[in-house]
């Protein structure tokens, strides 16, 4: 094997990144070592890319960022609980847990108390070459197409989002088509729900919604629908859209929420949590391994189709070109081949 890899770097703490040769990682104790296959770019890389507040509190460059990624294991260096072999096809848990806090011994790993993330807090996955902690570490099926195998992480998020609000015969609204939207669609067209409409106010990902099975798109909510709703997910962390989530659910209605604002939010909480009696419930990632467990049941059996949001795929070095394409929001889910 070479001794360099092509990665995506965040050399400084300034906006853009650099694409460079640096050298092949070895995998310490409890680690793997894999070739990248694919990696996606999520929205988070975005922030990461503009240099944001947010970035510029969790990231200490240099890094090599990306976190979504599907790998063949090529080396295990040491301990091994989840029983992964050479040659397996595995994805990545982004939160890596400590396994001693009290969140973590409360069946809550991915709100660790001393929580490292894979591509934020550790070199990622925009690279060749990567390695990951072992206990982080999901072995895929492989009657998964890698497609979908590579960006499970989102639809985790999803699925947890879906299942904390219990949508089952209830009529849902999904606010924010970016991927993860797109996957909240999916994920409560799965677990029953009696209809689900998406809001976007893109045209393209309002398209991509319908073939993700929403029952009705729109870029705002229509009048009819304010006070009506079930469920509400807010996927975008826009500042609008929050308050139409408020405004659209229902007296003792639920309002899930998972996209982050890039500004601190004013609410009337008298009107919204007392009047209203809405409950409301934060979702940060995915509950492990329960909730991967769920995603590959969906997965494996056709209730989730991923493939349909995939809309492109770059080279690794083409990475500023990928970056282009997912700030226009003329996209799905854009993937990476190193």
């Amino acid at each position: 094997m070479k001794d360099t890899m092509l990665a995506v770097v965040k050399e400084r703490p300034e906006p853009g990144v650099v694409i460079k040769n640096i050298p092949i990682p070895k995998p310490q104790e409890g680690e793997l070592l894999v070739k990248v296959k694919l990696a996606s770019i999520c929205g988070t890389d975005i922030g990461i890319y503009d240099w944001n507040p947010w970035a510029q509190s969790h990231i200490n460059p240099p890094i090599v960022i990306g976190h979504e990624i599907l790998g063949e294991v090529l080396e295990i260096n040491g301990d091994n609980p989840n029983n992964i072999q050479v040659g397996d096809l595995v994805s990545s848990e982004t939160h890596i847990f400590c396994g001693t806090c009290y969140q973590c011994k409360n069946n809550r790993r991915h709100i660790c108390e001393n929580m490292q993330l894979f591509g934020i807090g550790r070199n990622g996955s925009f690279a060749e070459y990567a390695t990951i902690p072992t206990r982080t570490s999901w072995k895929n099926d492989k009657s998964i197409p890698e497609e979908s195998m590579s960006s499970q992480e989102p639809l985790g998020n999803a699925v947890h989002v879906v299942t904390k609000a219990g949508v089952e015969g209830k009529v849902v609204l999904v606010m924010g088509m970016g991927p993860t939207g797109l996957c909240a669609v999916a994920a409560a067209k799965a677990y029953n729900a009696s209809k689900v409409i998406a809001i976007n106010r893109g045209e393209y990902r309002r398209d991509l919604a319908k073939k993700m099975g929403a029952d009705e798109v729109y870029d705002k909510l229509p009048e009819k629908y304010l006070n009506q709703i079930d469920v509400v997910l807010e996927m975008s962390g826009n500042d609008t859209a929050i308050q139409t989530a408020f405004d659209a659910v229902r007296i003792a209605g639920t309002v899930i929420i998972f996209g982050i604002p890039k500004k601190d939010i004013t609410l009337n909480f008298g009107k919204y949590f007392i009047d209203k009696e809405v409950t409301v419930k934060g979702v940060f990632g995915r509950q492990i391994w329960d909730t991967w467990h769920q995603v590959s049941e969906l997965l494996t059996s056709g209730k989730v189709d991923l493939t349909k949001m995939v809309t492109h795929r770059f080279p690794l070095k083409d990475f500023e070109k990928a970056m282009e394409v997912m700030k226009s929001g003329e996209c799905g889910k854009v993937l990476l081949e190193p």
